[in-house]
């Protein structure tokens, strides 16, 4: 275990008994004051005991005055004893209501002083009745005697029980005083014993901390060598990558301007050339009409001048820099429908005015790779072309309803590895203009969508002249 951990431990469990400490003098304080309030208690419950005799006592010397002397000054010292008995048994039954014990001998006592009234009542009757000497009068004071000594005996019971509570608590409380510094000088020998040792600990750690920041300091000075040589290192691959990119550029577009040069030297040249070949051969054909051979050859020549077109437009669009690219995109669109026999909607808006060159090109060469992959790996019958203005972007989105695409080819595309020639340089292409480029694929098809920076020009015009838009509902063969 590290040895600040052990600190921090050492401190906590000293910090424990410091509280701990605090909690038993607490207790031992709260402790002494009950002890005090049942002291005082028991004190209360003897004093009302005196006074309830007193009262008795009173009472009963009153009554046998008036009933041996017929004083009408004693009748009012019984009946001013008597009134005050039961207020006397209302105090003593309302401090002793915590005790159960208590309790049962306070109702025994109460029974027995009221029947002892109802005597002393029964007497008194007797006397004020003016007979000489009434009969019965012996028998009531001798009951009235007996249960004075009932009395007498349960109100020592109570005493005693008093006096057994109160030696019982003052036992518990010297224990509970002797166990209270017994615990308070244990734990704060352990508490200084423990604050000591963390103490040591901390100093240990301090020691130890110095000694690593040297260590530290001189690794930060051997990193901070070491981070000077990768910046430079991050600064020549970014370099190195800027140069790379700037690369894949300048070949794209060498790419497109051979191309283009292909396509017209097919067009312009070979095409040329097979023009003029069926030219005199129709002549042949025309003065030989019944050699078969002839018409096969000028059959050969028109299926060679259609794949001649074909391959030059798939090369570079000569309608593309005449027309723009939404008319060249809705005449491409149408020319792949009917040879594909694919049901596509096209949805492509006419622009303002003409977009920059690299800019239509990058866009159809998107269309061209999007609906060129829908026709060798989708197998899907229908298809959605759409090109629109989205304030200062331009977006070109082709969806389809095939197969779609695996998961992990897509993951490998979304993570910049290589995901096929043609969409790596539509990325390219598009990341060179500063735009994106996204495909989405799940088991219902694919869409690919790309979004280009639209020139300013054309931007701002937007807001105020509406699209035209030249929309086919269905196109196919």
């Amino acid at each position: 275990m590290p040895s600040l951990t052990k600190a921090r431990i050492a401190f906590v469990i000293a910090i424990g008994l410091l509280v701990a400490c605090a909690l038993v003098v607490y207790g031992t304080l709260r402790g002494l004051n009950e002890s005090e309030i049942r002291v005082q208690h028991a004190q209360q419950v003897q004093v009302l005991l005196g006074e309830l005799e007193s009262a008795i006592a009173s009472a009963a010397r009153a009554r046998l005055t008036y009933v041996f002397s017929g004083n009408d000054d004693s009748l009012n010292q019984y009946q001013t004893a008597v009134a005050r008995i039961p207020a006397k048994l209302s105090e003593l039954r309302q401090s002793v209501k915590d005790e159960p014990i208590q309790l049962s001998y306070c109702d025994k006592l109460e029974h027995l002083v009221t029947t002892r009234i109802e005597l002393w009542e029964k007497s008194v009757a007797l006397k004020r009745s003016g007979a000489p000497e009434p009969a019965g009068q012996p028998d009531l004071t001798r009951q009235s005697v007996m249960f004075a000594e009932e009395i007498i005996s349960v109100t020592q019971t109570m005493r005693d029980e008093e006096s057994n509570q109160l030696a019982g608590r003052r036992t518990a409380a010297g224990f509970n005083f002797f166990l209270t510094n017994a615990i308070l000088v244990v734990s704060f020998i352990a508490a200084v014993w423990l604050l000591f040792w963390h103490y040591r600990l901390q100093r240990a750690e301090l020691i130890a901390r110095e000694r690593a920041e040297k260590e530290t300091l001189a690794a930060a000075q051997a990193a901070q060598l070491a981070e000077n040589k990768a910046r430079a290192a991050e600064k020549s691959a970014l370099a190195s990558h800027e140069a790379a990119r700037h690369l894949s550029a300048r070949l794209l577009h060498l790419q497109d301007e051979e191309r283009r040069r292909l396509s017209r030297e097919l067009h312009d040249s070979t095409g040329q050339h097979l023009a003029a070949a069926k030219m005199v051969l129709s002549s042949l054909t025309m003065s030989q009409p019944n050699d078969r051979r002839y018409a096969e050859c000028m059959e050969l020549l028109d299926r060679s001048l259609r794949e001649i077109r074909t391959i030059s437009h798939l090369l570079h669009p000569s309608g593309l820099e005449e027309a723009g690219f939404s008319t060249s995109a809705r005449w491409y669109v149408e020319e792949f429908a009917k040879r594909s026999n694919t049901e596509i909607r096209v949805d492509i808006a006419e622009l303002p005015e003409r977009l920059p060159r690299e800019v239509e090109l990058a866009l159809f060469r998107v269309l061209q790779e999007g609906l060129a992959n829908i026709h060798r790996h989708a197998k899907s019958r229908s298809a959605e072309v759409e090109f629109r203005l989205e304030g200062a972007q331009l977006a070109l989105e082709i969806r389809d309803h095939g197969v779609g695409i695996a998961p992990e080819m897509l993951e490998q595309f979304r993570s910049a590895a290589v995901f096929g020639v043609g969409l790596a340089g539509i990325r390219e292409r598009v990341r060179d203009l500063g735009g994106t480029f996204n495909v989405d694929s799940n088991g219902e098809g694919t869409r690919l969508r790309v979004t280009i920076p639209a020139p300013q020009s054309a931007a701002s015009r937007a807001g105020t002249e509406p699209f035209r838009k030249g929309s086919s509902p269905g196109l196919n063969s």
